[in-house]
C-alpha cells in the first residue's frame, strides 16, 4: 500500500478529475536520437596461428574471441561547425574529439537547398514515391477518448513542425504526405493510400489551418534562435559575415527594375513594412503569434493557383547579381543557370496583422544584434564613439531585409534553417509548383502536380 498510494495520486494528477485525455497510439514515447559510441581506434589484429605463442589465444588481453566489441568499427561523429575547447574535459580528454569543419564543409552546410535534399528520405502517402522528409508533413495519429463501448477514433495531426527547442516530437509511429496545401482538400485526402499504423484515422477539417500555422510558427521560432545567438556572438568587424541588413532605398530600386539581387550569397529577401494602425483605434496591432480560427467558409483551403486580383503573390524568384570570371576559367558558365533568390512579400506570407507584426518586430531584433556585433552601438542605432553622419534618402534603409548564408555566416548563426522554413511555407502555399516551364521544380519527375492542377482547375 506505501508504494501504491503514491502513483496512484501521480496518476490523478496526470489525469484530473478522472478524465481520459487524446494521447499518441505509441503513448506518445518518441525515441530520441541516440548519441553516437565513443570513437576508438581499432586494435592491431593479432594471428591465429600457432607459430611463436607461448599461450593461447583466449588468454591475451586483447582477444577478438573474448573481446570481440574492441574490433567492432563506429563511426566517428560527424564534423561540426565550430568545436569549443573548453568543452574537453579530462574525464573524455582520451575520446574522440569532434572535426571541424572545412572551409568547402561550411560552404556546403550554408546552402539551404543541400540541406533540404540531404535530409531522411521517407515515403509519401500522396505520390507514393520517397523523396527527402524536408518536402513532406510529418502527420502522427492521436487516439480520442471516447465512450466505453464504441469504437476508437483516431485522427492524424501534424508532428515535427516546430522547432525541437520549442515543442518536441510526440510519437515515432507516422505517415508523411506532401508539402503542399492543395493536397489536403477533402477529395484528394480521400485517395491517400490507408496507413497500416492508423488505417481508419481521419483527417479533421481545420488540418490544412493546423499545418499553415505551424509552418509560419516555424519561421518565428528560426528567427528568434537567430537573434539569441547573434546576441551571444563577440563582436566582429568584418562586412562579410553580416547575416541579415536593410536594403538601401535605392537597392531595393535597382532590385525591383532589373530584378537582380545585389549579393551573391543571398539566400532569401524579405519585404516586411510595419504594420499600419488600425483605422477605428489609431494603434497598432499587438505582437502575436496566436492562431486565427477561420470562418466555415475559409475551412476548405483554396485552389495554390486560384486568381487573386489584387493580392501579391506570396514569393518571386529574382537571380543574384554574380560577377563570374572570363569564359577560359570557367567554361561551362554558359551551361550552368544563373542561380535565383526568393523574394518574399510580408503581407502575403502572414495575412495575420499581429503575426506580421511579430515578424517585423523579430526581424528588427537581429538587425539590432547585428549592428551592436559589428559597431558596438545600442539597439536604437547610436554610436557613443562616432558622430552620426547625414545620409541621403537613397541610402536609407528600406523594408526589404536581405539574408545571406555563406561559409563566413556559418560560423556566427545558421542562416540556412530560416531559408529552409521559408521555403517550406513557399512550398506549403504552391509556389514552389506554379512554374510550369521547370517541370516539377526541385523534385525529379515531379509532372504528376501539373496533371493535378489541371484537374483541379
Amino acid at each position: 500500500m506505501p508504494r501504491l498510494l503514491p502513483r496512484l495520486v501521480k496518476k490523478l494528477k496526470e489525469t484530473p478529475l478522472g478524465g481520459p485525455r487524446p494521447r499518441h497510439l505509441d503513448n506518445g514515447k518518441h525515441a530520441p536520437h541516440r548519441g553516437r559510441p565513443v570513437y576508438q581506434s581499432i586494435p592491431e589484429r593479432p594471428s591465429y596461428s600457432a607459430a611463436g605463442r607461448v599461450q593461447s589465444i583466449l588468454l591475451d588481453d586483447h582477444s577478438p574471441v573474448t573481446n570481440s566489441r574492441a574490433y567492432v568499427r563506429h563511426k566517428a561523429p560527424s564534423p561540426r561547425v565550430l568545436v569549443s575547447p573548453g568543452k574537453i574535459t579530462t574525464e573524455n580528454a582520451e575520446s574522440y574529439i569532434p572535426r571541424e569543419m572545412t572551409a568547402q564543409e561550411r560552404e556546403w552546410w550554408s546552402s539551404p537547398y543541400l540541406r533540404m535534399l540531404s535530409s531522411p528520405i521517407r515515403w509519401c502517402a500522396i505520390s507514393r514515391r520517397h523523396m527527402p522528409s524536408d518536402f513532406l508533413i510529418r502527420l502522427t495519429p492521436l487516439q480520442l477518448p471516447v465512450p466505453r463501448g464504441t469504437k476508437p477514433l483516431q485522427i492524424w495531426m501534424p508532428d515535427g513542425l516546430q522547432h525541437p527547442k520549442f515543442r518536441r516530437r510526440n510519437g515515432q509511429l507516422a505517415m508523411y504526405m506532401t508539402c503542399w496545401k492543395d493536397i489536403f482538400s477533402p477529395i484528394n485526402l480521400s485517395r491517400t493510400v490507408p496507413s497500416r499504423v492508423a488505417p481508419k484515422g481521419i483527417f479533421h477539417k481545420l488540418l490544412a489551418t493546423q499545418i499553415g500555422h505551424s509552418l509560419r510558427l516555424r519561421i518565428i521560432q528560426e528567427l528568434h534562435l537567430l537573434g539569441e545567438r547573434l546576441s551571444r556572438t563577440s563582436r566582429h568587424k568584418d562586412k562579410a559575415g553580416t547575416i541579415l541588413r536593410r536594403l538601401t532605398r535605392q537597392e531595393f530600386r535597382d532590385l525591383r527594375k532589373t530584378g537582380a539581387v545585389p549579393h551573391q550569397d543571398a539566400i532569401a529577401v524579405m519585404v516586411v513594412p510595419p504594420v499600419n494602425r488600425v483605422p477605428s483605434t489609431g494603434k497598432r496591432p499587438i505582437a502575436s503569434i496566436q492562431p486565427e480560427i477561420p470562418s466555415n467558409d475559409q475551412i476548405i483551403p483554396n485552389p495554390s493557383y486560384s486568381d487573386c486580383k489584387g493580392q501579391l503573390p506570396l514569393s518571386t524568384l529574382h537571380r543574384v547579381q554574380c560577377d563570374l570570371p572570363e569564359e577560359e576559367g570557367h567554361p561551362f558558365s554558359s551551361l550552368v543557370p544563373t542561380a535565383r533568390v526568393p523574394l518574399y512579400n510580408g503581407s502575403t506570407m502572414f495575412p495575420s496583422a499581429s503575426q506580421r507584426a511579430m515578424l517585423h518586430k523579430a526581424l528588427c531584433k537581429i538587425l539590432g544584434a547585428e549592428r551592436r556585433s559589428r559597431l558596438g552601438q545600442s539597439a536604437n542605432g547610436s554610436d557613443g564613439n562616432r558622430p552620426r553622419r547625414s545620409i541621403s534618402n537613397s541610402e536609407r534603409g528600406s523594408h526589404a531585409f536581405l539574408l545571406i548564408s555563406d561559409e563566413r555566416t556559418a560560423k556566427r548563426a545558421d542562416s540556412a534553417a530560416l531559408a529552409i522554413a521559408l521555403w517550406r511555407l513557399r512550398m506549403w502555399e504552391g509556389d514552389a509548383h506554379q512554374d510550369q516551364v521547370c517541370s516539377g521544380g526541385w523534385e525529379v519527375d515531379g509532372e504528376w502536380r501539373m496533371r493535378h492542377l489541371r484537374q483541379c482547375v
